[in-house]
């Protein structure tokens, strides 16, 4: 089985800021903007409109593309769903490359995390707290249950998956771009998992166990098991070949991740049964 790191939501490029965490612990993970059908409007997190959280936290937010590209889509209550609806992800370009060339398929995992900060609320302004830390957070998971390629296939597009932005933007991408959709499993099968979890979905509320950034250090620099860390024999996690970026930390281990890229692949079949443990835990305050 391999684990996805996937980096999504806001970023210092498309948007610009964090994402917030709310003062009750609540995520939201912001979609980037984008000029697509959706606007944002028309999107709920957590309860909260998205263009009244943009609104508020990102300076000169009407330069800002009205519309936002919903991908990953997981959360049912974001917006207005038809029948039938699952979550699902949408990959192109070298990115969908990489996750062809690693294997990427059916039973997978993406753990989607993305640049978060903790903000205050008064008198229902939201700014940053000015004391809180940047963090690489994860704030969602799928897992891989069916795979599709509108544009090419469409016949075996859903009606339910009409709106998602790598449908209804299909022929924004040439063939050669590979677009691909990810729809999720119905329920998440992991090894020795005792809970009845959905295939996909939000972790509503931050938990340390979901923060990835190491405590004190750049939100670039993750505090991972020390199981995490490649020997010989043992595929690294994608594009984290370089051991330099490696350090053993007592029980764990530091990994300086990479600047650029947006999908980051394990696999775990290569790895002790602690990683996978790792994974499981993250569920376990569900």
């Amino acid at each position: 089985m391999k684990v996805i790191f996937s980096r999504k939501g806001f970023d210092s490029g498309s948007g610009g800021v964090p994402s917030p965490i709310f003062p009750d612990g609540t995520l939201a993970s912001l979609p980037i903007p984008a000029r697509q059908k959706r606007k944002r409007g028309e999107v709920l997190l957590s309860g909260r409109r998205l263009d009244h959280i943009v609104g508020q936290l990102v300076p000169e937010s009407r330069k800002l593309a009205r519309g936002v590209h919903l991908d990953p889509d997981l959360d049912r209550a974001a917006v207005p769903r038809k029948r039938g609806w699952r979550p699902a992800f949408g990959q192109v370009g070298a990115a969908q490359t990489h996750l062809a060339k690693m294997g990427v398929g059916i039973g997978d995992l993406f753990l989607f995390f993305g640049w978060f900060r903790e903000v205050d609320e008064t008198d229902g302004q939201l700014q940053y707290s000015r004391s809180a830390p940047h963090l690489h957070v994860i704030f969602g998971w799928l897992q891989i249950g069916k795979m599709l390629m509108p544009g090419l296939n469409d016949g075996a597009v859903p009606e339910w998956l009409a709106e998602h932005p790598h449908v209804c933007h299909a022929d924004t991408w040439r063939e050669s771009h590979q677009n691909t959709v990810y729809v999720s499993s119905k329920q998440l099968v992991l090894p020795r998992l005792k809970r009845v979890i959905p295939g996909a979905g939000i972790f509503k509320t931050f938990d340390k166990r979901l923060q990835l950034t190491a405590p004190g250090m750049g939100r670039s620099t993750w505090r991972l098991p020390a199981c995490f860390h490649p020997t010989a024999g043992q595929l690294p996690l994608s594009f984290h070949s370089d051991e330099s970026r490696w350090r053993k930390n007592g029980e764990d281990v530091l990994l300086k991740t990479v600047a650029r890229g947006q999908e980051f692949v394990l696999d775990l079949d290569c790895y002790p049964s602690a990683a996978m443990k790792w994974v499981r835990a993250l569920f376990s305050g569900m």
